[in-house]
């Protein structure tokens, strides 16, 4: 059963000499707390206290007792308290909070102020989250870990432990803010991905370890950064390749040109603060606009001399590919660099699709055309990239180092150069 209890008390404070009366407002929480969010326009301190129960106090001069009786702080619904925005009172109008600071969770909203004497994360528990908003400010003089709390931090919000001390490892994501401690004597580690915003979304740079470990029973700390970025990102771009025709013009492989559309997902190696490798899983599928009517036949593609009704044919295949790619980015905002790349790749699939223009959207029929292409394929590519051009990360040239097509339908090797945006 939740009861809140108030109680409004004088207090007398003698400084320099100086008489200062002051009124504070305490409400008493005789339940847990789970979740914990607070408002801006406070300095909230949170002081860990080990009772079942939680003092909240709010101290401002006797000058504004009357407009602090009628201010509503907190708000408390189920396990979640809520000090809420301060609106009335002038800023930065103290807030006590005296209790367990074990909490599942702590938002400080944007602007928001707090400063804590010492949070615990126990060992074996959920994760434990705390976000910054949006220039939030929190102190803690000590953090005990024996849990893995992760921290998301705003926008040039601030984040300062003192101490720091524990086996489990801390997560820290930084999106353009700053991150302080003064000694850590925790036996994990403390993960920082950092997130930089040159132009209107976020960059990721270089992911840093710091690790604590005694020698000659002296803490020494170490900081280095992180090779492998533990993340998965989605790729995608949009590419138009020509030059796939043979010499004979008349050959049934004579097209318009190609469409390419790599999609994947990629994880990535940062070795120094500009230079970095990608690579992981990606589905390239790509279409050719053939130019004269064809037939699969037993050789392969066959011209069709006076077919019975207009057709238009495309050839479509898919490749599952491992991608490599090594960038270098310029200057300390790192907006611009070059980077090289080669595709490494499987045919999976593979059809010839046509389509009879005077039947409509029912004249339309597909057989497999994986006899024709090279089940291994080798590309090569260069890249101008930018993050300063919203969804627009760079620009590729590339060019296949393998035969298109299988050998036993066509010896001809099909040189392309292509041009793709990378998004």
């Amino acid at each position: 059963m939740k009861r809140i209890t108030l109680l409004i008390m004088s207090l007398c404070l003698t400084g320099l000499g100086i008489a200062q009366e002051e009124f504070a407002i305490e409400q008493t929480i005789e339940q847990p707390i789970g979740y914990l969010e607070i408002g801006s326009g406070w300095e909230v301190r949170l002081m860990n206290r080990n009772t079942d129960s939680y003092r909240l106090a709010v101290v401002v001069p006797e000058r504004f007792a009357g407009i602090t009786n009628e201010t509503r702080v907190c708000n408390l619904a189920g396990d979640t308290l809520t000090i809420l925005e301060n609106t009335l009172l002038p800023k930065g109008t103290v807030v006590e909070l005296e209790g367990r600071l074990g909490f599942r969770k702590i938002n400080a909203f944007d602007k928001s102020t707090a400063m804590a004497e010492q949070i615990d994360i126990p060992e074996n528990a959920d994760p434990v989250y705390i976000e910054l908003g949006e220039k939030a400010d929190l102190s803690i003089k000590k953090l005990v870990c024996q849990g893995d709390p992760h921290f998301e931090m705003g926008e040039r919000s601030r984040l300062s432990i003192d101490t720091i001390c524990g086996h489990g490892d801390i997560h820290i994501a930084r999106h353009n803010a700053e991150f302080q401690y003064g000694t850590s004597l925790k036996e994990g580690k403390i993960l920082i991905d950092i997130y930089e915003r040159p132009s209107w979304y976020y960059v990721k740079e270089n992911p840093i370890i710091i690790t604590t470990k005694l020698e000659d029973g002296q803490p020494v700390t170490t900081e280095r950064n992180r090779i492998w970025d533990n993340s998965l990102s989605l790729s995608l771009g949009v590419g138009y390749r020509n030059g796939l025709n043979p010499v004979n013009r008349n050959s049934p492989y004579t097209n318009s040109g190609g469409l390419d559309v790599p999609i994947g997902l990629l994880t990535g190696f940062v070795f120094t603060p500009h230079l970095s490798l990608s690579t992981g899983l990606q589905v390239n599928l790509n279409q050719r606009w053939m130019d004269y009517p064809v037939r699969m036949g037993e050789k392969g593609l066959e011209v069709i001399e006076n077919p019975e009704m207009t057709q238009h044919d495309k050839l479509f295949s898919t490749y599952l590919c491992i991608p490599a790619e090594l960038y270098y980015y310029f200057g300390k905002s790192k907006s611009y660099g070059i980077s090289m790349d080669v595709r490494f790749g499987y045919l999976i699939d593979a059809q010839l699709i046509t389509r009879f223009p005077s039947i409509g959207n029912q004249g339309s029929i597909g057989e497999s055309a994986r006899s024709l292409f090279n089940p291994w394929k080798l590309e090569a590519g260069i890249s101008f990239n930018t993050n300063v051009l919203g969804i627009i990360h760079g620009v590729r040239v590339y060019t296949n180092l393998l035969p298109e097509y299988n050998k036993a339908v066509t010896t001809e090797k099909f040189r392309s150069i292509g041009v793709e945006i990378k998004f």
